[in-house]
């Protein structure tokens, strides 16, 4: 089956573009960044207190997310799946 989720947050940045504008959580992390990044995207590093980066992946714990912009320079990411499968 397919489904798709669409998460609303609140942010101090609202209107500004500086916060996540879309993103989506793939099953493979690893291998999107890869295929991405073959592709021509550029990743965003952050100094984030609480994540390590790992190449262009940012991880805590489980969480493994990559930031990217548009070419409209809104911020999107991929994500690991991993916290979708313990709902």
């Amino acid at each position: 089956p397919c489904w798709s989720k669409l998460c609303v947050y609140r942010s101090e940045f609202a209107g500004t573009n500086k916060g996540t504008a879309a993103l989506w959580e793939v099953k493979d992390i690893e291998g999107t960044v890869k295929e991405l990044k073959a592709k021509g995207v550029a990743f965003e590093h952050y100094d984030m207190p609480g994540m390590t980066l790992k190449g262009d992946i940012h991880a805590a714990g489980e969480l493994q997310v990559a930031w990217f912009k548009d070419p409209g320079g809104n911020i999107l990411s991929v994500q690991n799946a991993a916290r979708a499968k313990k709902s």
